[in-house]
């Protein structure tokens, strides 16, 4: 029979044991379980991983594609821009080309010149019947007409462009009437069209007085008045590269003479150039009988056309 001390024994040992075997069956179940978790997590994380490096390098592709187009948009543009001001500047020379060739045949009737135009993305057009000039002469007592008709132009219409920084006079300036021989009678200029920007040619006209005698107590004056014209040109539109034609046709002179029986110290000339105004003062020598004064309108004749080269 055993004891009881030996009983209580035996229950602790069994007791030892159970807890000993739940402790290893329950152990390696827990470890499993943390590693698949650990697993898993590990699994979960480097799919975030794996989905955000190509979404970070698509947002760079774009990124860098639309800094680039833009880029490229603004080079292609200034390039653009710039061969556009090159024209520009082209067209600009090729009419001071022009009015230098027109220059060099003026007051010499029959000479001509061949002129070679560039082709600057614009088209030059020769208007006859444009820029209507009327002069008038004029004191206190005194009023008179002495030209009324048109004096044509040439116009080149610029291709597009930025803004025009230049001067607005190339050649010339505002003034409607010269009367110093050392002035060009040419005007070029830029202004605003109705298509576009265009440098437009024309001429003003140049006034000059001197004595050169007297009659019966009158002293004799000389007035002369200068007029470069292009009214009998060809009406034109051309663009690209063309050859013009310029030819001194003729240099005519009209006479009128006036005989004034009150002393005159100056006549004015005033001018009417397509509505921009303008007047000179020309000294008239006088005694105390009068003047005589005699206006001479000398007016060549320029015509403008296609040349045939």
């Amino acid at each position: 029979m055993n004891s009881v001390p030996e009983k209580v024994n035996m229950r602790c040992f069994l007791k030892n044991r159970e807890q000993k075997t739940s402790i290893l069956v329950s152990t390696p179940f827990s470890k499993g379980r943390r590693n698949y978790l650990k697993k898993v997590l590990s699994r979960f994380w480097l799919s975030k991983k794996a989905i955000a490096i190509p979404v970070t390098f698509l947002i760079l592709f774009v990124s860098l594609s639309f800094v680039i187009s833009l880029t490229y948009y603004f080079a292609v543009s200034k390039i653009n821009a710039r061969s556009q001001l090159l024209k520009v500047s082209a067209a600009k020379q090729g009419m001071l080309y022009l009015e230098d060739s027109i220059a060099s045949i003026a007051w010499s009737p029959g000479s001509s010149h061949i002129y070679s135009f560039d082709d600057c993305g614009g088209k030059l057009r020769v208007e006859p019947e444009a820029k209507t000039l009327l002069i008038n002469l004029t004191d206190n007592a005194f009023y008179d007409i002495v030209f009324n008709s048109s004096v044509g132009k040439a116009v080149y219409e610029l291709p597009p462009s930025e803004l025009l920084a230049d001067d607005l006079f190339l050649k010339g300036d505002k003034r409607a009437v010269i009367n110093q021989s050392t002035s060009t009678m040419a005007q070029l200029y830029n202004s605003q069209g109705a298509e576009g920007p265009e440098t437009t040619l024309c001429y003003r006209p140049l006034a000059s007085s001197t004595v050169t005698g007297s009659n019966d107590g009158k002293p004799v004056n000389s007035l002369r008045i200068y007029i470069i014209s292009l009214d009998s040109s060809q009406s034109l539109t051309m663009e690209g590269s063309f050859h013009l034609e310029n030819t001194c046709l003729n240099v005519t002179s009209t006479l009128r003479s006036y005989n004034f029986s009150y002393a005159i110290t100056s006549l004015l000339v005033k001018i009417d150039l397509d509505g921009v105004t303008g007047e000179v003062s020309l000294p008239i020598s006088s005694s105390a009988e009068g003047a005589l004064v005699n206006v001479e309108i000398v007016k060549c004749d320029i015509r403008l056309r296609r040349a045939g080269v």
